[in-house]
């Protein structure tokens, strides 16, 4: 059965993928908090491919991200670690529980999503998607995590069905889900990300906090070539900084989904927000994989919308 639920659920990490190559500005550490409220969604839940669970209502999740060069290391909270180096094209996972590694050439990584035949090329050819965005300057200014920041107000709507699938024959075909989203975003030019070029008047900062580069890249690419979604992404774009405080309202009304279990009487919220700042010189050894790790295959992550 198709999770298309999980579309939306992909989208409250982080929209944009973080490209970093360039000439080298100081090291990045950044600790951030989210804390996100989703109603129960059945069977339509999950990101797979090895993602945690969704936190608690009201639990807030702490994450640690650092940049140096060209290389993003990310810290989920179920202790796993990901290392994307974006001038070599790669994206290792680690597990210190199970003292594991795996990687894979970011190329790789794309064309198992997007590629003829995958499951990214079979969504897209079932979906069609409209999509509507606005964003405009909030006009405020607050200090957070010791940064001046500025706040973006942003909305979006989403109108999701299927096409193709022949009714009686087992397909689903029509209204999938109507999705409206509303977000308050504080953005700091303070802060330049390693690896942000020395002309540039503003970091290459993701849309929204929280996203790890590479291995949602995939999916980022496969949702920017959504019918409609570039449309979302290009906006979102006018957001200018690095993100420090985000909060998300979004409201769905899909017959399908309730026809699954789903609970959508409630929005889904989202806050995430970064606690420190760090400019210290980072080790290169947060970047490599331990002594006497053991090599696995890589787990591709399950495309939003798809699912057992």
């Amino acid at each position: 059965m198709m999770r298309i639920f999980s579309v939306t659920r992909a989208l409250v990490p982080g929209l944009v993928l973080i490209g970093l190559v360039g000439t080298a500005h100081a090291d990045l550490k950044v600790v951030s908090k989210m804390t996100m409220d989703a109603p129960a969604m059945g069977g339509l839940g999950g990101l797979g491919g090895g993602a945690p669970a969704t936190p608690k209502p009201g639990e807030a999740v702490k994450s640690v991200t650092y940049y140096k060069g060209s290389k993003v290391r990310t810290e989920d909270a179920a202790g796993i670690i990901t290392v994307t180096d974006n001038e070599a094209g790669t994206i290792t996972r680690i597990d210190p529980k199970k003292k594991t590694y795996s990687t894979i050439k970011l190329t790789e990584l794309t064309e198992q999503l997007t590629g003829a035949g995958g499951p990214g090329a079979q969504f897209m050819e079932m979906l069609d998607m409209k999509v509507k965005a606005d964003v405009k300057k909030g006009g405020h200014e607050r200090e957070i995590a010791g940064k001046k920041a500025t706040d973006y107000l942003w909305t979006a709507t989403m109108s999701m069905s299927l096409k193709g699938a022949a009714e009686g024959a087992g397909g689903i075909a029509g209204e999938v889900a109507n999705i409206s989203m509303e977000g308050e975003q504080w953005t700091t030019e303070d802060v330049k990300l390693p690896g942000t070029p020395a002309t540039a008047k503003t970091a290459a900062a993701p849309a929204l906090p929280g996203l790890g580069g590479g291995m949602m890249g995939g999916m980022m690419k496969m949702m920017n070539n959504m019918p409609g979604m570039k449309t979302m992404m290009d906006k979102l774009a006018e957001i200018k900084g690095f993100s420090l405080l985000t909060n998300m309202k979004i409201k769905i009304k899909s017959p399908f989904a309730e026809a699954q279990g789903a609970d959508l009487s409630k929005p889904i919220t989202n806050t995430t927000e970064v606690l420190e700042l760090s400019e210290a010189a980072l080790d290169d050894t947060l970047f490599a994989v331990p002594a006497g790790f053991k090599k696995v295959a890589y787990e591709t992550p399950q495309l939003p919308g798809f699912g057992g």
